[in-house]
């Protein structure tokens, strides 16, 4: 990754990310709730895989909103001590959320078809698609170079 012209902000700080961080928080609520119901009515691992991965969801979204902070505010800084281009968390960060994503909507294709709540487990799902959709979206928009 190539760093971008001075003064342009680096990609974990533009608006665009931050809701693409924001909407991994109901993705894990999501997920957490079809763990609770498989769990209850499916089996035990079922439940809790799909609480595992919401719980991986949900660090990584609150994680990247902290880091979206610490970056609104080193850009204010009037003395910088680090260089904020070409950092190997910029183009990882995005790749890590759309890996998560992937997994997490795998796992509910998989709950849907041997689970006992399909349509929840499909929906859960297709909500994982759309923010992994958002997050190389949001990737490729802000990349800089």
């Amino acid at each position: 990754m190539s760093p971008g012209p001075f003064g342009e902000p680096p990609t974990y700080s533009t608006s665009r990310t931050l809701h693409l961080r924001l909407a991994c928080l109901p993705l894990a609520a999501a997920l957490f709730g079809a763990g609770v119901l498989d769990h209850t009515r499916a089996g035990y691992y079922v439940g809790l895989s799909s609480m595992v991965a919401g719980g991986l969801v949900l660090v990584y979204g609150i994680l990247t909103v902290i880091r979206y902070a610490e970056a609104r505010d080193a850009l204010h800084d009037p003395l910088p001590r680090a260089a904020m281009y070409d950092t190997e968390h910029q183009g990882l960060s995005a790749l890590i959320g759309v890996g998560l994503c992937v997994g997490a909507a795998a796992l509910s294709l998989w709950w849907a078809a041997h689970g006992v709540w399909p349509l929840l487990n499909v929906g859960v799902g297709g909500l994982c698609l759309i923010v992994c959709g958002l997050a190389l979206r949001a990737h490729w928009a802000t990349r800089p170079g």
